[in-house]
Formats: structure tokens, C-alpha cells, sequence
């Protein structure tokens, strides 16, 4: 009976070891390949209809044709990162490589339109700034309490809208980077 107490303490303390060691050496990353969850997402049309509401009846249907060809919900994100740069592929378009010690850099989207971008990576978070001419969109990808579910928070301003616009889109991990 004694030597099954010892073997019994023995293995719940080094149970409790292995715990120990998992929780403190266990850092989540936002690092990995992420698919969109619709059922847990904002409805950005909805928050675009709310940004235009009080535009011009003439300006408002351009504004929204706009927004809504520049807000699309991705059905894929894949985010990695390196010593010198980070990555984020938004479904099957070209990556957006930006410098990880959060430099501003000039980038050209795929349908011409330039813009002041960096990226700064904290943590469980990586929040993407884009300036343009007319307006600013910051992407605000974070983790939430369980590491395997991603949120996308953006925000766009612009002296065009009335107020921000803002929704936000829930993932889910796929598969780790």
C-alpha cells in the first residue's frame, strides 16, 4: 500500500509538472491561416448603410459602391511574420509584406490606389494601418479568449463620413503558420 501511495504521488506530481510547464511555456501567436465564420461576424453592408445614411442623395449611392467594392468580407486570411518582415495573404490576392519594426512603407492595392501602410505586432495582436489621400482604414486582427478563434476590427474614416465606420469579423484557425 505504501509503494502504491508513492507511485501515486510521484505521477500527480510530475502530472502537475507537465501542467505547469505547458501553461508558462505555452504562448498563443496570431500567426496562422485563418476561415471566415459568417454566423459570428458584423454585417458589413449593414455598416456601410449606416455610414452613408446621411451623405447626399446624390454622393451616397458612389460612396456606398465604393465601400462596398473596398470592405469584402475574406473568406481566407493567412498572417506570418519573420525578424524583418510581416505577412498577410487576404484570400488569393498577392501578399502585403510590411516591416516588422513597424516602418511606414508605400503600397499600390491591386486596383491602383496607393497608400502609406505599416503594421504593428503586439503580442496576440497585429493592427495594419493604411493611409490614403481621402481616408484612413486600420485592420485590427487580434485573438480572442480561445487562441483558435481571430478577430478583424476595422475602422475607416474619412472626412467623407460623418462618423467612422466600424464592424467587426470573426475567423476561425485552419491551421497554424
Amino acid at each position: 500500500m505504501k509503494r502504491f501511495m508513492l507511485f501515486a504521488c510521484a505521477l500527480a506530481g510530475a502530472a502537475l509538472l507537465s501542467f505547469d510547464q505547458d501553461a508558462v511555456g505555452q504562448e498563443h501567436s496570431i500567426e496562422g491561416i485563418y476561415a471566415y465564420d459568417a454566423a459570428a461576424s458584423a454585417d458589413i453592408n449593414a455598416a456601410i448603410e449606416t455610414a452613408v445614411a446621411k451623405m447626399n442623395f446624390i454622393v451616397r449611392p458612389v460612396a456606398r459602391s465604393r465601400l462596398k467594392k473596398t470592405n469584402p468580407a475574406y473568406q481566407r486570411i493567412a498572417i506570418s511574420r519573420d525578424a524583418k518582415e510581416i505577412v498577410v495573404t487576404l484570400d488569393a490576392r498577392k501578399p502585403i509584406r510590411m516591416p516588422s519594426d513597424g516602418a511606414t512603407i508605400k503600397w499600390t492595392r491591386e486596383d491602383g490606389e496607393k497608400f502609406d501602410l505599416h503594421a504593428i505586432w503586439k503580442d496576440t495582436q497585429l493592427v495594419q494601418t493604411y493611409v490614403a489621400e481621402d481616408g484612413q482604414r486600420v485592420n485590427d486582427f487580434s485573438l480572442g479568449a480561445n487562441p483558435d478563434t481571430m478577430t478583424l476590427e476595422v475602422t475607416i474614416t474619412s472626412e467623407r463620413l460623418d462618423k467612422p465606420m466600424k464592424y467587426a469579423l470573426a475567423y476561425k484557425r485552419i491551421a497554424a503558420q
